[in-house]
């Protein structure tokens, strides 16, 4: 396939191009459906009649159907999608650049989605897709999941599919933090067990909380029953911010910024704010995952992307050889300049 990709990019380039704008239709619809024809020309930025035009070509070979509501992917064009995604990327060199990306950063497995989630909804769907096609191979009967918040985590448990007749439990990493309801531990865990069937149990705890306090809540058996859960954790799947992104999320107050910023923080990932060397800085919240239990858990999933979170996917990640990463296209090439750049 290689050889034949490298000789299609002399001889027709302008062949890859064509692909890769019908892959974005098709994921429009995917994650948009049912979507007319005018939505589609917003979300593509191109004319109507550039988008009919290829949406007959889409409707011929039957990978969408066009309806009074609007168009959806048939079942042949799900299983296109899959393999374009793994053309584009070969076109693009993605397979190259994740191999490197691997051995720079140390870890042990770096997927690649081709595009941009800070521009287009519809790949950080598909970040959410690769990370549970990835996790789906790892879980065992009784495996226990656990799950931080956020737009990528929940862009996971959205994609969920069924795991067969395994039994699983689905538990929030951390305790309750402020700011999107929606996006909180809770909701994803939740989200994820109703995806794959599973149990879920949740953890509703203050961001902080002092010891005598947490010690009255652990008397709970429900809390306590959670707790125990997070440590037997086999699977972990967590997401990550910018500092920047993490004070306008949780309304961080002054002191604790000026902290952060004083201390150079970098990222944000489960209660964790890291440094530029992959330093702990600070721990808010009082139970959940502990990096140290990283080390013991077989399947370790990051899902990240774009521009803005490069430099926090490298502090989080760096040297973290259980760690598989998620990531955009354009997040992966500038990880890639970062590296280099050191």
């Amino acid at each position: 396939m290689k050889n034949f990709i490298e000789l299609q990019k002399k001889i027709a380039p302008e062949i890859s191009d064509m692909i890769e704008k019908r892959y974005s239709i098709l994921l429009t619809i995917k994650y948009n459906q049912p979507i007319g024809r005018r939505n589609i020309s917003s979300f593509m930025g191109q004319t109507e009649r550039w988008v009919r035009s290829e949406l007959d070509v889409l409707k011929n070979q039957n990978l969408i159907e066009i309806q009074s509501a609007g168009m959806h992917i048939t079942e042949e064009g799900e299983e296109i999608i899959s393999k374009l995604s793994a053309y584009i990327g070969e076109v693009k060199g993605l397979s190259m650049l994740s191999k490197n990306l691997k051995t720079m950063l140390g870890v042990k497995e770096v997927l690649i989605v081709p595009g941009n989630c800070e521009k287009r909804p519809e790949v950080l769907n598909e970040m959410g897709r690769r990370a549970f096609d990835y996790m789906k191979e790892c879980i065992k009967d009784n495996s226990v999941i656990a799950v931080s918040g956020g737009y990528s985590t929940m862009a996971m448990a959205e994609n969920a599919r069924a795991v067969g007749n395994k039994k699983t439990i689905v538990i929030p990493a951390t305790g309750g933090h402020s700011g999107n309801l929606e996006t909180q531990s809770n909701a994803v865990a939740e989200r994820l067990a109703h995806k794959i069937d599973g149990d879920y149990y949740p953890l509703y705890l203050p961001e902080s909380i002092n010891d005598e306090m947490l010690h009255t809540m652990l008397a709970d058996s429900h809390i306590s029953k959670v707790v125990d859960l997070i440590g037997q954790a086999d699977i972990f799947l967590f997401g990550l911010s910018t500092i920047e992104q993490i004070a306008e999320r949780r309304k961080l107050d002054e002191d604790t910024k000026k902290y952060l910023e004083g201390k150079g923080a970098i990222a944000e990932a489960f209660g964790y704010y890291f440094g530029e060397d992959g330093e702990v800085i600070l721990k808010k919240g009082s139970i959940g995952i502990r990096i140290e239990d990283c080390g013991n858990i077989n399947t370790v999933i990051s899902i990240a992307g774009g521009i803005t979170k490069a430099k926090a996917i490298v502090c989080v990640n760096r040297g973290k050889n259980k760690n598989i990463l998620v990531i955009d296209e354009k997040a992966a090439e500038e990880i890639y300049d970062i590296m280099r750049g050191e």
